[in-house]
């Protein structure tokens, strides 16, 4: 490659730097010249693979939600309860968002109002559609309580998990999140799943080293 990137090594090194501006800076105050020094291309080389912020925004919107999927797919078949592996993936997600701008900027441009109009629709329904999947396993496992619409729980789930990073954000920021996760998680599995299974959730992050063992009781 003779030290040069590839087309496609720019594109993901330009998102990478407009998460880390956007996550500053917000939509608003955002800076292509600040985005194009941290990703250390011209600005010409910018303008090849987006034609404006909002193209650049709506990039890193869809590699946050790739980043769902990917947290889905490496949390995998765990061979637990399907509503554990639920709770811990909202954990993970909640733990990456304090390290991973681009998890935190996607999060939050998708709000933006000029964005929110092209973009929200099928980020949420991304997000609610994993978190559906993982309910309809739930569902088949026995461990939803009779009648459960798991549509609704799907949309309910994530739209409190989002109004709960929002709140986060609002009030201490995102480091705050992790920790208001366990009372969102009591005031919802009420409603959701057999008292058998909620008695044996772990409602707090994943234990290191642990990805293989069944859940853990703790309250």
């Amino acid at each position: 490659m003779n030290g040069k990137r590839t087309g496609w090594q720019t594109r993901g090194d330009l998102v990478a730097a407009a998460a880390e501006v956007f996550d500053r800076d917000g939509f608003t105050g955002a800076s292509l010249h600040d985005v194009c020094a941290r990703a250390e291309v011209s600005k010409g080389a910018l303008y090849c693979h987006f034609p404006s912020k909002n193209a650049l925004a709506l990039a890193v919107i869809e590699r946050q939600s790739l980043l769902w999927h990917e947290v889905r797919y490496e949390l995998g078949d765990r061979g637990g309860m399907p509503t554990q592996t639920l709770v811990d993936f909202s954990f993970e997600l909640a733990e990456r968002m304090c390290a991973d701008p681009v998890l935190r900027a996607g999060s939050r441009l998708v709000l933006e109002a000029g964005l929110f109009e092209v973009a929200a629709a099928s980020q949420f329904a991304g997000s609610v559609a994993i978190v559906r999947d993982l309910l309809r396993d739930a569902e088949k496992a026995g461990e939803l309580l009779s009648g459960t619409d798991v549509r609704y729980a799907a949309e309910a789930i994530v739209a409190e998990l989002t109004g709960t990073h929002l709140l986060s954000l609002a009030m201490a920021g995102e480091t705050e999140l992790p920790a208001r996760l366990p009372q969102m998680w009591r005031l919802r599995l009420l409603g959701l799943v057999h008292e058998r299974v909620r008695v044996r959730l772990r409602l707090a992050p994943q234990p290191p080293h642990s990805m293989s063992k069944g859940p853990v009781s703790k309250r």
